[in-house]
């Protein structure tokens, strides 16, 4: 079985700003399983049959998805599934937790704090409350008056918050930590640490205490790919977070472990089909931060 790793995404969303929201056109889903401090609602419409991860929760999902994540530390991604898509509409909001914490004690705000609480376990929403609110998510992405966007916001929760069609997704219960995810988590630290570093094969084998051999199969038999490929992938994958900030591409290539600013756009494009430079103006086009 393929345990995946759990990426800690770092959102554009700074202490000064109330949330961010991203709107996006896409033909796949490939962000990996991730975590992040801030709450979350994803809208995905053109993507039937797609998977949903939220926790321990995996399910198909209908041609328009809406969920609430409530949880730092409950992991969510969105995956193909096998499936084949030409034209995805993502709409996603991150917001701090804190952003409504004063008034969520008071009378007017109760249903978002039964909300918000339910959805610590991630809610996925009704197709009714979907189309409800969809119109107020679209507006969302259009408004530039910073104020007149937090309220709209406010008023997309109370939507939300204001009937029962919602349901929750994961259980709740810790995940089991398997010997070989422990194994796996100890070679991604590892590597993270020595990223900028020549990492061998036999440093990762004894770091894990096995033979060569033995890493090797283990390695493949749990993520289906060799060492090479394992880290390259790895650092990719760090690249890509690393490019949603300031870092000049030059800059990203070193601390991803890139000997060469050539060598890291040939496999960035074939990892993602684009440069990094279109992948940092793609991003910075599809983010409005409010």
């Amino acid at each position: 079985m393929v345990v995946p790793e759990v990426y800690r995404e770092k959102s554009p969303l700074s202490e000064k700003d109330c949330f961010v929201v991203f709107d996006r056109r896409k033909s796949s889903f490939t962000f990996p399983v991730h975590v992040h401090p801030e709450f979350e609602l994803n809208f995905v419409d053109g993507a039937a049959g797609a998977q949903r991860i939220i926790g321990d929760s995996v399910e198909s999902i209908g041609e328009k998805d809406l969920v609430l994540i409530a949880n730092p530390e409950l992991k969510h991604a969105w995956k193909d599934g096998g499936r084949s898509f030409s034209n995805i509409h993502e709409i996603t909001i991150q917001f701090h937790p804190q952003l409504l914490e004063q008034y969520l004690n008071k009378n007017q705000f109760r249903s978002i704090q039964r909300l918000f609480e339910r959805a610590s376990k991630g809610v996925c929403f009704g197709a009714a409350t979907i189309e409800r609110v969809q119109p107020l998510l679209h507006i969302i992405t259009m408004e530039n008056d910073g104020f007149y966007s937090v309220m709209r916001l406010f008023i997309l929760l109370h939507e939300l918050a204001r009937n029962e069609d919602y349901r929750e997704l994961s259980s709740g219960a810790p995940p089991e930590i398997t010997r070989s995810a422990e194994l796996l988590n100890r070679l991604q630290d590892y590597v993270s640490q020595h990223i900028t570093d020549m990492i061998r094969l036999s440093d990762a084998a004894t770091l894990l205490n096995m033979s060569r051999s033995t890493f090797a199969r283990f390695l493949q038999s749990q993520t289906g790919l060799n060492f090479t490929d394992y880290l390259l992938d790895f650092r990719i994958n760090v690249a890509v977070r690393k490019l949603k900030g300031t870092a000049s591409i030059q800059d990203v290539a070193d601390q991803c472990g890139f000997n060469s600013i050539s060598y890291f756009y040939r496999v960035f494009k074939k990892a993602k089909g684009i440069t990094p430079v279109e992948f940092r103006s793609n991003f910075k086009k599809q983010q409005v931060i409010v």
